[in-house]
């Protein structure tokens, strides 16, 4: 425990540093980024460009002005304060409305980065806004530009999370014509809340009055009573979008090279040959070259059934039918049209999937500025001539296998209704063609046609999978529990967490 005057020494200096920054900016509130911790040489030297980093984009969103980390950090050394109630305890005794903390675990082959950010004043009251869990991998090759890449990454992705969960309170005064306005300039329609002195509005000190319907900082209309004092809380979730998005574009343009027209000539010209080769080729210089075993999982998961009726189709030719004199089932001519389908074009979705993965990872990494990806003409190519292709290109496999098994169902049993049974009269020794089902067999072309312009549309739009590390234990999860109860039985359950 600090002692009261070496916590009077902390405040002070605290307040120093607000002072100094007051006198260079305008009146915004204050937000500090302390005790972010490693546990190892490598997360100590990353910490610092941690630090650092989540200062300077928070300067940047013009919402908060930063505490020197250097000096905040020395200072909370200085004084042991690095438990949770002590820091939260000077943070608001510095006037700060926003604390930062964290730390990194380090895992030989990967970073757990742990970010966790509390308000001070209302609304929050020391309580946690946003709690952020990530799992960077660190089998590449990695330096002071990677490091500091790596974490400005996470930084502005923490930043913006944060900023779409942040609501700030913005007060409400009285003019001189009898209006209502806002501390600052603002337009919408707001719930209005007023300190509770008495203490009836619970935990937080503040009782929900109405609404109000501002324009330019002036109230319009409003169902509450307001007086001086009342407030409302004001979010930032536009500019969180403008911040992930403005960040996003730069890491694009810095790992992924400029994608150029003739990138698209030579995929359409190598689609027949890769989807071809793709049953062997995909798995040795895709999965294996990559170490990607979960993608080789997949693969043969997922593609196991299509490699069925393709050599089942291309073995059993519905024409040798003919010469043996036997009925052609429409079973039969489907999988041959199917097969020569996955043969020329459809296993280039797969071809992909075990190339651009493994790519986007590197880049996602910061191992270098990767070729042939983040081209929307080509993205949007693949989707047209296989099922999910423009998906794995951008490195979603989630809808590039739903995608792959919508279109190839849809396609095999449109081929299929298309295709009649040529039936064998042994009497007359001719073949006759039975009738097909207009109806359905056109209502299946339209649904394969419009989950085909959907899934181009969407592959075009998609983005490049290029986030650095995994987010963890964030949202709600849901897994199975066994516990005991009172009389020894084993019971089976269900548990569903949300963390922040």
């Amino acid at each position: 425990m600090l002692t009261r005057p070496a916590a009077s020494i902390l405040v002070l200096a605290l307040c120093v540093f607000a002072a100094r920054a007051a006198a260079r900016a305008d009146e915004l509130p204050l937000a500090g980024v302390a005790v972010i911790s490693g546990n190892s040489p490598r997360t100590v030297t990353i910490t610092t460009l941690m630090e650092d980093n989540l200062a300077r984009v928070i300067e940047s969103t013009g919402l908060f002005r930063p505490v020197n980390p250097a000096l905040l950090r020395e200072e909370l050394k200085k004084y042991s304060c690095v438990d949770e109630q002590c820091l939260l305890g000077f943070a608001a005794d510095a006037g700060m409305s926003l604390i930062i903390r964290g730390d990194f675990d380090d895992s030989s082959d990967f970073i757990i980065l742990r970010l966790r950010a509390y308000g001070l004043g209302i609304p929050y009251q020391n309580r946690a806004i946003y709690s952020y869990t990530v799992r960077i991998p660190m089998t590449g090759k990695y330096g002071a530009q990677e490091y500091n890449s790596i974490t400005e990454e996470h930084a502005a992705r923490f930043v913006a999370k944060l900023l779409a969960r942040y609501r700030s309170r913005v007060g409400l005064s009285q003019g001189p014509d009898g209006k209502f306005r806002t501390d600052r300039i603002m337009s919408g329609t707001y719930e209005v809340y007023r300190l509770d002195a008495a203490g009836r509005g619970g935990l937080r000190g503040f009782i929900r009055t109405g609404t109000a319907t501002v324009s330019n900082g002036t109230v319009a209309s409003t169902d509450a009573g307001l007086k001086d004092g009342d407030f409302i809380l004001a979010g930032y979730e536009e500019k969180a979008k403008s911040m992930e998005k403005f960040f996003y574009g730069r890491k694009h343009e810095t790992v992924i090279r400029k994608p150029v027209v003739t990138e698209t000539l030579y995929t359409l010209l190598l689609t027949g040959p890769a989807s071809a080769t793709m049953p062997i080729l995909a798995p040795i210089i895709g999965y294996y070259r990559g170490n990607d075993w979960s993608g080789l999982a997949l693969w043969a998961f997922n593609f196991a059934p299509y490699c069925y009726l393709e050599i089942n189709g291309m073995a059993d030719y519905w024409a040798n039918y003919y010469k043996r004199k036997r009925t052609v089932p429409r079973d039969v001519q489907a999988q041959y049209y199917f097969g020569l389908y996955m043969m020329c074009a459809g296993g280039v979705s797969l071809f992909a999937d075990s190339l651009a993965y493994s790519l986007l990872g590197r880049a996602a990494d910061f191992q270098g500025a990767v070729p042939f990806l983040g081209n929307s003409v080509t993205a949007g190519y693949l989707a047209l001539v296989s099922g999910g292709g423009g998906h794995f290109y951008r490195g979603d496999r989630l809808w590039g296998y739903l995608y792959f098994h919508a279109d190839n169902l849809l396609l095999y049993f449109t081929i299929r209704e298309f295709c009649p049974d040529k039936k064998f009269d042994p009497l007359t020794r001719t073949f006759s063609t039975a009738k097909i089902n207009p109806a359905r067999a056109y209502t299946l072309l339209s649904v394969t046609c419009a989950v085909k312009v959907a899934e181009i549309i969407h592959a075009v739009f998609t983005r490049d999978r290029i986030e650095n590390g995994e987010i963890i234990e964030e949202g709600y999860t849901m897994e199975p529990v066994l516990f005991a109860g009172d009389d020894a039985d084993v019971s089976l359950g269900l548990q569903c967490s949300y963390r922040w």
